[in-house]
């Protein structure tokens, strides 16, 4: 809603304050060209998928301006197609950047070199393993409680009615295979909530860090609130530190999905293979892997092109 707003405000401004009763399609190309000319705050060019979601922004307004009462005689709804990028900018706005991913030997090694001594510290550790895991979306993660989790059948059930998953679906998550110190961080966390704390299947899988406050170091950890994480920056924290100490590039917690999607895209036998992969991942369209989530680099693209494997000249 906010970058809606500052879409028909940065209009607005450049309109001048017209009313929009007298709107011209004129005012649309002119827009366009402005946006072709502005500048980010570091003085780069507007990206063109920034400047196709302000003018998408402006088409769907008009179009719907064009149905009101005192302006369908004033506007009509073929103008809005005039906030339309070219058909050159429209594909360079599609285009899909590339996005870097751990492999599986990177998420390994970062795992395996996460401490386990305290509580929190297991907390964290199973939250990077089931990362690795399932490659849950972060805003699910956070909201799961422990009878989401079944460690016997290695999965995880995403029901929408108490767990933040997309579009609101249903998601049936199975453990990927390979991760064995995943599956045991993970067991190691849930048995400790189980044994120790004594949580109960309704009590969130990932609880909140409490803090208490002490006059003379000022806040420190103290144990858990019981309360799932507000907001999923815990979570991005922790990935980044564990990558950092790993000596490996923060991917984030997103990258883990990609990483489990080009495996699979790179190892699967067969096309019922990669489509539950594709469920696996929450995907109601195993296009939706491909495309977004499957890219392939440049030097494999050529080896499978070519059959050439040797090193590039």
């Amino acid at each position: 809603m906010d970058r809606e707003i500052a879409a028909l405000e940065r209009f607005d401004a450049w309109n001048g304050r017209k009313d929009f009763a007298r709107f011209h399609i004129e005012q649309a190309m002119g827009f366009r060209t402005h946006l072709e000319d502005s500048k980010t705050t570091a003085g780069t060019p507007l990206g063109k998928s920034t400047m196709r979601s302000i003018l998408a922004t402006l088409r769907e307004f008009v179009l719907w301006l064009s149905q009101q009462d005192g302006f369908r005689s004033r506007i009509k709804a073929a103008d809005a197609d005039y906030f339309n990028l070219s058909r050159r900018d429209e594909a360079e706005a599609r285009a899909a950047p590339p996005r870097p991913a751990p492999s599986l030997k990177q998420a390994k090694h970062a795992l395996a070199r996460m401490p386990s001594t305290t509580p929190q510290q297991k907390r964290d550790k199973a939250v990077f393993a089931l990362l690795c895991l399932t490659g849950i979306r972060v805003a699910a993660l956070v909201s799961l409680k422990i009878k989401h989790v079944d460690l016997h059948e290695q999965s995880v059930t995403q029901n929408p009615r108490e767990v933040a998953t997309k579009f609101g679906k249903a998601i049936d998550t199975f453990f990927a295979k390979g991760f064995e110190e995943a599956e045991a961080a993970l067991t190691e966390w849930i048995a400790y909530c189980d044994d120790i704390v004594l949580y109960g299947p309704d009590d969130p899988l990932f609880p909140a860090t409490a803090i208490t406050a002490n006059s003379n170091s000022g806040f420190t950890a103290n144990g858990f609130t019981r309360q799932h994480w507000k907001t999923t920056e815990p979570v991005r924290k922790i990935v980044r530190i564990a990558f950092e100490a790993a000596g490996v590039p923060n991917y984030g917690p997103h990258a883990f999905r990609h990483m489990l999607a080009r495996h699979a895209a790179k190892h699967c036998t067969s096309v019922a293979e990669l489509v539950a992969t594709s469920q696996n991942l929450g995907h109601t369209d195993v296009l939706t892997t491909l495309r977004s989530y499957g890219q392939i680099s440049r030097d494999e693209q050529r080896r499978l092109i070519t059959g050439n494997t040797s090193d590039l000249d």
